[in-house]
């Protein structure tokens, strides 16, 4: 069904609105020149990318791109990009396309000899085009990104009140084509956080400074649903303990790392062991704060809970862990340990050397990894290259990524 417009939506100044809208909907840039076209009688438009190194052109829509076209047929466009572009004489002269300048054909090139050249004969004339009016919205280096309108003979050449009209447009366009980027390049970094948040081995949930799941890791849910001893309610976007008694140690910690997440006070992070009936589950909660972590479009995050079951979490790969932190064979081992959720005193009793050694190990190895309490430690490696290099795989372990 068509678009209904009102009367305050015509014109300008409803194009000008059609620019901001597009820039925070990418489909929206095809609804753009559409309109663009008819507020220009053209019938066809154009935003594309002129590399002028080259000559070549940016003319399909990828996630990240701008491209878009109006009134030209695909096989059209396939062979503007193709060959034609570079016979384009329009775009002969790099000197004549500066950041912010309109582009008027029948000045770059005149009207009498473009009737003879290859790019009118065989690309613009068997889609009865012939005049043109563009503005190089972005410049950088030698590549150009373009809004451009073309039009029949029979139209007549772009007059000099189309090019105020179009110079009216101009901020609105390179206000529009920055606000696309950035917020295309904020998604970007959105998704792939959240990738890497899915690539790690372990649980992760992210807090903002209310203690609210900003997002929970796969893995997080998994554990929490197979062992029962957590749970994510999405009524109140809350994390609790099955148990009332550990809810409460819960809560607490969480309160305490999200307000030092959020510059209000001095809590590090605090550990948990949660058991099930008769021991026969469990697992270990670590909850520190967060605040160098930020989530998607500038919300904060305050705190981290990490999820481990300690019976079953694969093992971190020593050898990697050696060799990125310089770790000795006993290092390694001690700090897969920790990371896996034992404590200090469980993994001195399960390797049968005293506490004493142990600490040592331990005070050694945290220097190498620049953390000197156990919870900084712990959330220093996992968040780092080393468990990032491994990812949960159907049926427990892992495999490198």
């Amino acid at each position: 069904m068509p678009t209904i417009h009102t009367s305050d939506d015509l014109g300008m100044p409803g194009l000008i609105r059609c620019v901001y809208d597009a820039a925070l909907d990418a489909s929206r840039w095809q609804e753009f020149l559409v309109r663009f076209g008819a507020e220009f009688s053209s019938q066809a438009t154009m935003i594309f990318g002129q590399d002028f190194s080259d000559r070549s052109v940016e003319v399909t829509g990828a996630p990240a791109s701008l491209a878009a076209h109006h009134g030209i047929t695909e096989d059209f466009m396939q062979s503007f990009s193709a060959h034609y572009c570079r016979t384009n004489v329009w775009t002969e002269d790099e000197r004549l396309h500066h950041e912010g300048q309109l582009i008027n054909g029948s000045r770059v090139y005149p009207d009498a000899r473009l009737a003879s050249t290859e790019w009118h004969t065989d690309w613009l004339r068997p889609q009865d085009l012939f005049y043109t009016l563009a503005v190089v919205v972005e410049k950088r280096a030698q590549r150009s990104f373009n809004v451009t309108a073309v039009r029949s003979k029979r139209c007549g050449p772009y007059t000099a009140e189309e090019e105020a009209r179009l110079r009216t447009l101009v901020p609105h366009l390179q206000t529009a084509f920055a606000l696309h980027r950035r917020l295309h390049r904020a998604e970007a970094l959105a998704h792939a956080s959240l990738a890497v948040l899915e690539s790690l081995p372990m649980g992760v949930a992210l807090l903002d400074g209310q203690a609210c799941v900003l997002h929970a890791n796969t893995r997080a849910h998994a554990l929490a649903k197979a062992t029962g001893l957590l749970r994510f309610d999405a009524r109140d976007d809350s994390l609790r303990a099955s148990a009332s008694g550990d809810d409460a140690l819960l809560q607490r910690a969480l309160c305490l790392a999200v307000s030092t997440g959020r510059g209000l006070g001095l809590g590090a992070g605090h550990a948990l062991r949660l058991y099930g009936a008769q021991g026969a589950t469990q697992l270990h909660v670590m909850v520190t704060p967060m605040p160098r972590w930020s989530s998607p479009f500038g919300e904060q995050t305050a705190g981290a809970v990490f999820i481990s079951d300690p019976t079953s979490v694969p093992e971190t790969p020593q050898d990697a862990l050696r060799a990125f932190y310089q770790l000795s064979a006993a290092e390694a081992r001690l700090a897969q340990a920790l990371v896996n959720g034992l404590s200090l005193q469980e993994y001195a009793d399960l390797r049968g050397i005293s506490i004493h050694t142990v600490r040592s190990q331990f005070k050694t190895a945290a220097a190498k990894v620049g953390s000197g309490r156990q919870a900084d430690f712990v959330r220093t490696i996992l968040t780092g290259p080393v468990m990032l290099r491994f990812a949960p795989v159907p049926g427990g372990g892992s495999e490198p990524v």
